[in-house]
């Protein structure tokens, strides 16, 4: 059995824990199977990170780099050394993008066009396509309604992680049939500590986004001095802080400078369950990133998250909390929320629901591996 994974990678840890739990699933129930990682970007030798699966990726995404280059410099066809080159005689095509299609991306056609040909091909040779829990929509432009007619035609089945994303789904036109909802899948991927961060163990952890300034409506100065106050703030309470970097380059510029200014530790360099495991033994979580959110939720630790998408919102509604949703339009940090989550008395509270409501995901978690496996294997 062949099976392809697109839209994971190595450089965001969100992307590395989604890419973890589908590896686990394969290793239980297709631990034959050849794993093609459909990924240019992440520049790492697969064998040397998971020995008990087949991974690998395709020597045109590993060295392809600048033959693709040249070939863009010239106008020249360049999509075989792409993600959207279909590979053949595949068996199954798991997406596990994030979030990837909606009218915030705005696909040019030209990526577009390269798309539907990608999907077409791999359909006709009777892959079977599955889109895992993602968020989705808004679809109001052209280029949107494009994206979700392209996703409705090929698709064998496209999970939605929250309600708002299948709602939008549905009303684009995407057939009812081929969709669910679930949330986040990555709470089922167990954390590691590293022990050489043992200073660190019980201290707020901020997690940056570069998206709060590219997507979130925010001025790249107006966020970086509303985490600068946070950190005074913390520092004013003799609450020890860090920094964690939960994605590659573009976050860690950010990161870097809030660090140099705050005189504060920066994390960077860990692998997704090393992050993991820094997020859990946090006492507090500030995160602009997702994924630090779900991973903060999922190990029972408190949280505050900044927004630019509504599925930030909804991971809260998922483990049953109201939301700790941080505007920083204001730059004002919000001091009283701060001052109960630090309190122990509301760690235990927060602590013992969440891990009660992650019992109640880990049951959902299993229905939708299940159905998964029903559309990938039908006949």
């Amino acid at each position: 059995m062949k099976i392809v994974i697109d839209g994971t990678n190595y450089l965001n840890k969100g992307a590395e824990l989604m890419l973890e739990a589908i590896l686990e699933q394969i290793k239980v129930h297709h631990p034959h199977a050849s794993v093609i990682l459909n990924d240019r970007h992440s520049g790492i030798d697969l064998r040397s990170k998971r020995k008990d699966v087949n991974t690998f990726r395709p020597w045109r995404l590993r060295f392809g780099h600048y033959p693709w280059g040249i070939l863009q410099l010239l106008r020249l066809p360049s999509t075989y050394f792409t993600e959207l080159y279909p590979l053949k005689r595949a068996d199954i095509l798991y997406d596990a993008s994030g979030f990837r299609f909606g009218d915030s991306w705005n696909h040019p056609d030209t990526w577009l066009d390269a798309y539907e040909s990608y999907l077409s091909a791999i359909a006709a040779q009777g892959t079977r396509i599955i889109f895992l829990p993602q968020a989705f929509g808004p679809f109001h432009t052209s280029a949107g309604k494009r994206s979700a007619s392209i996703l409705g035609k090929y698709a064998d089945l496209i999970i939605a992680r929250e309600q708002i994303s299948l709602e939008y789904l549905l009303e684009a036109g995407v057939q009812r049939e081929k969709t669910a909802c679930f949330s986040d899948f990555t709470l089922a991927v167990d954390g590691v500590f590293p022990s050489r961060f043992e200073t660190l163990k019980n201290a707020v952890c901020i997690i940056p986004n570069r998206k709060m300034i590219s997507h979130g409506g925010l001025k790249k100065e107006q966020y970086l001095k509303a985490v600068c106050q946070l950190f005074e703030y913390l520092r004013q309470k003799n609450e020890p802080a860090y920094i964690l970097n939960h994605e590659g380059k573009k976050d860690l510029r950010i990161c870097r400078e809030i660090s140099k200014t705050m005189q504060v530790p920066l994390i960077t360099g860990l692998n997704a369950r090393e992050t993991k495991g820094m997020i859990g033994s946090a006492r507090l979580v500030i995160t602009s990133r997702y994924h630090g959110l779900a991973s903060a939720l999922n190990q029972g630790i408190p949280c505050i998250a900044t927004s630019w998408n509504h599925k930030y919102e909804l991971l809260f509604r998922d483990f049953g909390m109201d939301g700790t949703l941080w505007e920083m339009t204001s730059e004002e940090v919000p001091h009283a929320v701060l001052d109960t989550l630090l309190k122990p008395e509301e760690r235990e509270r927060i602590h013992a629901k969440l891990t009660e409501k992650k019992q109640t995901l880990v049951k959902k978690n299993t229905e939708m591996w299940s159905l998964v496996r029903n559309a990938s294997d039908r006949d």
